[in-house]
């Protein structure tokens, strides 16, 4: 589009007709890459107030120059960019434009410091303006490729995504304000022509929540807009449904005492008949409130929990309903099916050491809007919560057990609870395939560490892929303390990653047979387990690094949301079709291990990217006594897997210490793959402050196998202070202890690396054998600005 006709629209309020179907397919090339158009509103309202001007002075749908598939969306000036593509070559260079308040847009031609096949990073120029976005473009002999936009507003999901007037709902995604949570705006459609800008009530780069306007019942549009990038700066749609009235607002008309039918809450009389009848009767005047007056309710049944019954005590000091018998069903309370609009408020519910069985729990329920609040679950020894359901709240309660199963819940808010840890349990929450997943201010313990049975494994939230893919998570304001196994004689120490998205075991489909824009066919197509609901992933050749969302497969077909930006072909390309991670944020919490996280040979780690993960971010935590700080890393598992890898990680501002390890990245427990299989591409570490560690600083595995080269990792701005040794790349260093060893030649590659300004410090214990920099052969980082001192020996690379 030219220049002065994009400006025009750039500047204006309005675009309509042919002009507006005109900007509609250029602003579709700078997409997040997550199946939304990268549109604005129509009729788009005027910018927020003070948003930057933004006229490109190039078309944004290129030309048949080399294609950016995929990239790290976050960048500021002198920071590096990774990306995914396809066309690159040795001649390839970018141009950047940029634009911001008082400053006049301006293209800025850069070479790469790495370009290869499949992939490419750069580093943005320091005079561009701070806090902009940034449209990038390679070009080689065959001409221009199309825009990829850095520091573009993304909006990923919205929870909850229905609510009535005056209730909080938040933006989550990236890039959705300033670091200080300034310059977010939200833009609530109203109708075909009319809108509004909401009011925000708290915002940050990754969530930002308003409150729901006084509007009719219905679904309605929301927009999200960073302040940067003009009319390219939207993001969305994302869609709210507004209720008439809040969710619980009809169950408190009518109230069922279970006094009234019997219960006398003396804590030795079975209650179990009268709370029986009281149930009865509350499920058929349903929506209603079974109300439970001061006392301790002994039952030696279980009960059903009918839809639209909210059971309510007078506190959870005050109210406990307590099974006094092995249990027998598979919840003390539970749904025999789906069941809507069910609540349980202000009681203890208490079968301490009374749950034992793996497929049962406290409260087992599938179904929509559950809420648990104020109140106190106790299961002992015993899964705590089995719940799979879509609306889940879990609000201000204290919960000792075993830890809960969610499965395929989707929006899920667990918000302000404190999580006690018995058993040996394998983690506080997991996730099989959940979607729209928030865990805001928790407090993860151990319930008594003076008892064998009184601590957990230090896992707070376990994402898996046995069900599907893991999508949009959010985790902020959590803290864990004394988090790790106890005792590796006594229990599996290969756990204790407090955050981890593990999706590992993928096998390589081949080569397709049959390409359209969204399908593929695949002759060897053999899903994996819960590959229905999960990706369809390029994992070598031509377009390798991006994903599709699999909407259905049907024999060997496979049809997924949207078309590749890069297309795949038959002869390079090969095929994933399996549950991945993609698109989680763990944002200022405190992550606390044991301190015997030197001695303890644990797997303790605040937060793991382990496998085919996509865009994650690990941003501004503090992070203390862990045998690895944080981990990023490609894996095969056994012989039968292909390599599963992180892709464009984002580990950024994190404050680390009294670590084993600080930061740990690369290949670990490879087995051979097909050759072209990448292990990762352009996972970046920045900005990360590292202090007081008892081995490396920044670790770099890699692995004696065939296939997963670990592609264009960077680290940059990073300081490491107080480290034996500081920054090192060698074979199985998972298993090195302190004696580091070279990949052997033509494995275990390590391609397009760079360190970036950081800084080295042995610091005041200058022990024998202290290493700055430590790579084995055949292994090359490039380096610029960086700085090592006080070492004995590898004080930055040799020549």
């Amino acid at each position: 589009m030219p220049s002065r006709a994009l400006g025009k629209l750039c500047g204006a309020g309005l675009v309509m007709g042919l002009a507006f179907a005109a900007v509609v397919a250029a602003l579709q090339v700078v997409g997040e890459g997550t199946g939304q158009a990268a549109v604005a509103p129509r009729p788009p309202p005027l910018l927020p107030p003070g948003a930057d001007p933004y006229n490109p002075p190039f078309a944004l749908e290129g030309g048949s120059g080399p294609a950016i598939g995929d990239g790290l969306r976050t960048a500021g000036p002198g920071e590096t960019v990774t990306l995914a593509g396809s066309d690159f070559a040795a001649g390839t260079v970018f141009e950047v434009f940029s634009q911001a308040r008082g400053r006049a847009g301006a293209v800025v031609r850069l070479a790469p410091d790495y370009v290869g096949p499949a992939a490419a990073t750069l580093a943005l120029p320091s005079s561009l303006p701070v806090g902009a976005m940034h449209l990038l473009r390679a070009r080689s002999a065959k001409g221009y490729g199309p825009a990829f936009a850095i520091n573009r507003t993304e909006t990923w999901w919205l929870g909850p995504d229905a609510a009535a007037a005056g209730e909080r709902f938040a933006v989550y995604g990236r890039n959705l304000s300033d670091p200080d949570g300034s310059r977010a705006a939200i833009y609530l459609k109203t109708a075909a022509n009319d809108g509004r800008f909401l009011p925000i009530v708290t915002a940050n780069p990754y969530r930002v929540e308003v409150r729901t306007p006084a509007l009719p019942p219905g679904s309605y549009e929301v927009w999200a807009h960073n302040g940067r990038g003009g009319r390219l700066g939207w993001s969305g749609p994302l869609t709210l449904k507004i209720r008439a009235a809040p969710v619980w607002s009809k169950h408190a008309r009518t109230v069922v005492d279970v006094a009234d039918f019997g219960a006398r809450g003396d804590g030795a009389s079975d209650d179990g008949a009268a709370i029986e009848a009281a149930l009865d009767a509350a499920e058929r005047a349903a929506p209603s409130t079974l109300r439970f007056g001061r006392g301790v309710y002994l039952s030696r049944r279980s009960f059903r929990a009918p839809s639209g019954v909210r059971w309510l005590g007078v506190g959870r000091d005050a109210t406990a309903l307590r099974l006094a018998a092995r249990l027998d069903a598979q919840g003390f309370l539970y749904a025999g099916g789906d069941v809507r609009d069910v609540a349980f408020e202000a009681l203890t519910i208490d079968a301490d050491r009374r749950v034992s069985a793996q497929d049962r729990a406290l409260i087992a329920l599938g179904g929509a809007r559950i809420r648990i609040a104020d109140s106190r679950l106790n299961s002992w020894g015993g899964e705590t919560l089995r719940i799979t359901a879509r609306a889940l709240v879990i609000d201000r309660n204290e919960i000792t057990g075993a830890g809960s199963f969610l499965g395929v819940s989707e929006q899920v808010f667990a918000t302000g609870n404190v999580f006690r840890m018995t058993s040996d349990a394998e983690a506080a929450v997991t996730s099989w395939g959940g979607r729209g997943l928030a865990l805001i201010g928790n407090l993860l313990v151990n319930a008594d560490p003076s008892r064998a049975d009184g601590s957990g494994i230090g896992r707070l939230f376990v994402a898996q892929g046995h069900f599907g893919s893991v999508r949009d998570a959010y985790f902020s304001g959590n803290e864990t303390r004394n988090a790790a196994p106890r005792d590796c004689a006594a229990v599996d120490c290969n756990k204790g990653e407090q955050i981890i998205f593990e999706f590992g075991g993928v096998a390589l489909l081949g080569r397709a047979s049959a390409l359209s824009p969204t399908t593929v066919t695949i002759p060897r197509l053999s899903p994996a387990p819960g590959a229905t609901r999960g990706d369809v992933v390029i994992a070598a050749g031509r377009g390798a690094g991006q994903r599709r969302r699999v909407l259905s497969i049907e024999g060997h077909v496979v049809t997924f949301d949207r078309p590749w930006t890069v297309q795949p072909d038959r002869t390079s390309s090969q095929f994933y079709v399996t549950p991945v991670a993609e698109r989680a944020v763990v944002y200022r919490n405190r992550f606390q291990g044991r301190k015997t996280y030197a001695a303890h040979d644990s797997n303790s780690t605040a937060v793991l990217v382990w496998g085919l993960c996509f865009d994650m971010v690990v941003a501004d935590n503090d992070i203390s006594r862990m045998r690895h700080g944080v981990m990023a890393a490609a894996t095969s598992g056994t012989p039968q897997d292909s390599v599963s890898a992180p892709f464009f990680t984002l580990v950024e501002g994190n404050r680390i210490r009294a670590v084993n390890n600080g930061i740990y990245t690369g290949l670990t427990f490879g087995y051979d793959s097909h050759p072209d299989v990448l292990g990762g591409v352009g996972n970046v570490f920045r900005r990360n402050d590292i202090r007081d560690v008892a081995h490396i600083g920044l670790a770099t595995d890699l692995w004696d196998s065939r296939g997963g080269d670990v592609i264009a990792p960077v680290f940059e701005r990073n300081r490491v202070l107080g480290a034996p040794y500081g920054m090192v790349t060698g074979l199985k260093l998972i298993w090195a202890g302190r004696l580091f060893r070279s990949v052997p030649s033509g494995r275990g590659r390590l391609l397009g690396a760079g360190l970036r300004g950081n800084v080295f410090v042995r610091g005041p214990l200058l022990s024998p054998g202290s290493i700055g920099y430590w790579a084995g052969r055949g292994v090359l980082w490039s380096t610029r600005g960086d700085r090592w001192s006080g070492f004995r020996a590898g004080n930055g690379p040799a020549p």
